[in-house]
């Protein structure tokens, strides 16, 4: 027992209760079969003796930590990406060069107050913050808004911009809704982190723990997406009223509608699975899946300017075929194909990683999740 007390006496110094020091075994590769080796049926039962011993008599309390107090404005800050949101939108109502200012401004909004609310708001996520991360959200963003319009003018026969971006209603509205979800989805994350720390508590062992944390990380997921899908019909339902006030004469766009939200819904799914894995302790992975959407719009890109060259039309076709569909999956089927791979393969690792009890670590999750209160006295120990 003393060599095992040796090797984590850092986290045994530093847990605030058992659950901290069984999800670093767990980190740190200890298993149920370890726990045997010490005569402890379990590792959380392994885990009670060590902070037994750690808070025994002399010794001295816990280093000072845990989350920051929230004020009653700090869920404010989550809105603040919806003022790029609404400025692009905002910018449909005009044309040419104005346009292209306003929407430029709008991206630009969006992308800065993404990128400072991981860094320093309530979304977070401390030090874990992949290098690149703010270029990558900037590209996606970016390319939600003209990446439809750029394609379209590459697989016209365009040789370079010579005009204005034109950015249609229901691209600026994809976009609205997507940065209004930013709210929801850091709910949602908190309420995750809360539930999963909770399980904890309630958990006999490590196996226990996995069957319990699974459900609240399939309805986190369920519930963004529906956020997301709520809030673009929403959007583009109100294509027909705010194009009236801009344009007494505007029609409504049905025919790219479909596919817009689709695209912010599977892009706004990517960066949610992104945020909750870098939360967690993975950003590796979050990096990996965005960069992968990043590569997959860049690729497209690419592949329709080499079938310019005689002899390699072949490589533009694939792009042609996606963006040919049914009405409706035009230009916006890149973004949404490239983005939803990428968030369901951020998904099946999330269903593994995000399972484990040293996920759920209070460094990982002290800045979205209220504190754990550590094990009633009348408990006796046991579970």
């Amino acid at each position: 027992m003393r060599g095992i007390m040796y090797r984590h006496r850092e986290l045994c110094r530093r847990a605030v209760d058992p659950l901290e020091i069984a999800a670093g075994l767990e980190a740190h590769g200890v298993t149920d079969r370890t726990a045997v080796r010490y005569r402890h049926r379990d590792v959380f039962s392994l885990a009670e003796e060590m902070y037994a011993r750690t808070r025994g008599p002399g010794a001295g309390p816990p280093p000072p930590g845990g989350p920051r107090p929230r004020t009653p404005l700090a869920p404010l800050a989550h809105l603040t990406p919806l003022g790029g949101g609404l400025l692009v939108l905002a910018a449909t109502g005009l044309s040419g060069r104005a346009q292209a200012a306003l929407t430029a401004a709008g991206v630009a909004w969006a992308v800065v107050a993404l990128v400072l609310g991981l860094q320093r708001g309530p979304l977070r996520v401390g030090a874990g913050l992949p290098a690149g991360a703010g270029l990558a959200v900037g590209w996606l963003l970016a390319y939600a808004v003209y990446g439809d319009w750029f394609l379209g003018e590459l697989l016209g026969g365009a040789t370079g911009v010579s005009r204005a971006p034109v950015v249609s209603y229901a691209t600026a509205a994809a976009l609205a809704g997507l940065t209004a979800a930013v709210l929801p989805a850091a709910a949602v994350a908190r309420w995750f982190a809360a539930r999963a720390r909770g399980s904890l508590r309630d958990s006999r062992d490590l196996a226990e723990f996995r069957a319990r944390v699974r459900p609240p990380l399939a309805a986190a997921v369920v519930a963004v997406v529906a956020v997301l899908v709520a809030l673009q019909l929403a959007a583009a339902g109100a294509e027909p009223v705010v194009g009236r006030l801009a344009d007494p004469a505007h029609q409504p766009d049905a025919g790219s509608a479909p596919c817009a939200p689709a695209a912010a819904c599977a892009l706004g799914a990517l960066l949610f699975l992104a945020r909750l894995l870098t939360v967690h302790g993975f950003p590796r992975a979050a990096a990996y899946g965005v960069a992968a959407a990043c590569a997959a719009q860049v690729t497209a890109l690419l592949l329709v300017l080499a079938a310019r060259v005689p002899g390699l039309a072949v490589l533009g076709r694939p792009v042609e075929l996606l963006v040919a569909g049914p009405a409706g999956f035009r230009m916006a089927a890149v973004p949404a194909v490239a983005c939803g791979g990428a968030a369901l393969a951020l998904l099946a690792f999330a269903g593994r990683a995000l399972t484990r009890a040293s996920a759920h670590r209070k460094e990982h999750t002290e800045m979205t999740a209220p504190p754990l209160a550590p094990p009633s006295p009348h408990d006796g120990g046991a579970r």
